[in-house]
């Protein structure tokens, strides 16, 4: 589904320029010159971002966001202004606005910017309704958003009415085990069992009865015959969880059930026919394990007919923000909660984490905050630690966000600004002085004040969000 946007300007020439971008980017776009002409279309139609320019006559854009707010209009606001207004910018920032961007323009931050606002603000508005929960087991979350998971979602389409054997590898967290209950679900073998087994969790005597059964008096304490987990799964799926870690015999025993469909029990004399789908998973990489002589190379081809790559979730950013959502919903009702929000600035933290924990890393993480969050809203003092933990990882700092200095924001917005000067002038610090409407000894005392190196240092380059 496509996303609206507003944009809000007094110069048509911006407006025109903007609507034709967004519009080439799949949104739907609507223009207004001025704070009242907005006011007028949002009485009629409802977007997912509003873009606003800083300076207009009549009412600008501080004033058009302070009405939007008391009128209830809780829309992701986004504030476009010149250098000479960054104050005012981070004023609305303050009053609510999600960001604020410096023109003249660039696409390739802005669109990004202007994507996880519309994100964000499907966030708050799921978190802030009573539609019914999603239920436990296997979310729709899996999907995601990423191009990633569209790629294999769209891959294991094409097999839904196959039973070809499947094997998903990834590191620990990635998500693997729900891929595969979503693989069975999507299957004809949805009314029949789904059964789990852990490969590397049990040594290879009970491995053996676990998988293939056992008569009574097989070994000592098998009191009576029980059925192995392939025969208990018949028309289902198995789910080889942490296949890699499987003993060689093991391997052997298991590659005979697949190709010959039939099991013995320990200690039986006679086979057992089964039918049953295969779906595995593993943290190592089996190829790697082949060559190394660990694991079996026919068993190998056999379990990934198709083989599947969870990707990391550093690698899936785009998807964070629904396991977030979803995570908030289930720890509401869990500790009995009621978070209806998440600042800004809290969500901009989580994104720019590494999470080498991957997805249950970050459901940990999301338990902890909706549990020792004070009242309805998370900010970054609900994260605790969580921030000392980015390390080298750049991180965004958005003025909109919780208990900052107005002075400390206002110095960070202008050494944005005196850093987007020099790249604008190459590095001449009277053009840049001239660009900002400055001298050129309170552009080096500025500089000095917000820590840019003066004239014979090289200049920092101001790194993309993204």
């Amino acid at each position: 589904m496509s996303r609206r946007i507003l944009l809000v300007d007094d110069e048509q020439a911006w407006l025109d320029i903007l609507a034709l971008r967004f519009s080439e980017s799949g949104w739907q776009t609507d223009i207004a010159s001025g704070g009242e002409e907005a006011c007028r279309i949002l009485l009629e139609k409802s977007f997912d971002v509003i873009l606003c320019d800083m300076s207009m006559p009549g009412m600008d854009g501080v004033e058009l966001l302070q009405r939007l707010r008391i009128s209830g209009i809780s829309t992701p606001f986004i504030i476009m202004t010149g250098v000479g207004t960054i104050q005012s910018a981070v004023r609305a920032t303050r009053l609510g606005a999600y960001d604020y961007v410096t023109k003249p323009l660039k696409m390739k931050t802005l669109l990004p910017l202007v994507l996880r606002a519309a994100d964000y603000g499907s966030m708050q508005r799921s978190l802030g309704s009573s539609r019914r929960e999603e239920e436990e087991g296997v979310p729709s979350m899996i999907l995601g958003d990423s191009p990633a998971m569209h790629d294999i979602m769209r891959m294991l389409d094409k097999i839904s009415g196959s039973s070809v054997s499947v094997l998903i590898e990834g590191r620990s967290g990635t998500g693997k085990s729900l891929l595969a209950k979503v693989i069975h679900a999507s299957s004809p073998r949805r009314n029949k069992a789904f059964l789990t087994i852990d490969c590397g969790a049990l040594p290879e005597s009970l491995l053996d009865s676990e998988l293939f059964g056992h008569v009574r008096g097989a070994f000592t304490g098998a009191v009576q015959s029980r059925r192995g987990l392939l025969e208990e799964a018949q028309g289902g799926t198995v789910f080889l969880d942490e296949i890699g870690e499987m003993p060689l015999g093991m391997q052997t025993k298991l590659l005979h059930a697949i190709q010959e469909r039939e099991v013995r029990p320990v200690g039986a004399n006679a086979s057992v026919h089964i039918d049953v789908r295969f779906i595995s998973a593993s943290n190592r990489d089996l190829k790697e394990a082949v060559r190394q002589g660990l694991f079996r190379e026919d068993l190998y081809y056999r379990l990934a007919v198709l083989p599947i790559r969870m990707p990391d979730l550093r690698e899936r950013k785009e998807d964070i923000i629904r396991f977030i959502e979803y995570f908030i919903h289930k720890y509401n009702r869990k500790h009995n909660k009621n978070i209806r929000e998440i600042s800004p600035a809290a969500l901009e933290i989580l994104m720019a984490q590494p999470w080498p924990g991957n997805i249950r890393e970050l459901e940990n993480t999301m338990e902890r905050i909706v549990l020792f969050t004070e009242g309805q809203i998370i900010t970054p003092s609900s994260l605790g630690p969580l921030e000392n933990r980015l390390g080298s990882e750049p991180r965004p700092q958005p003025l909109s966000s919780a208990p900052i200095a107005l002075h400390e924001a206002a110095r960070e917005a202008e050494r944005k600004a005196i850093l987007l000067a020099l790249t604008l002038a190459d590095g001449n610090r009277t053009r840049a002085a001239t660009m900002l409407g400055v001298s050129r000894r309170t552009l080096y005392h500025k500089m000095a004040d917000c820590g840019i190196p003066s004239a014979g240092e090289a200049i920092p380059k101001e790194e993309d969000p993204e």
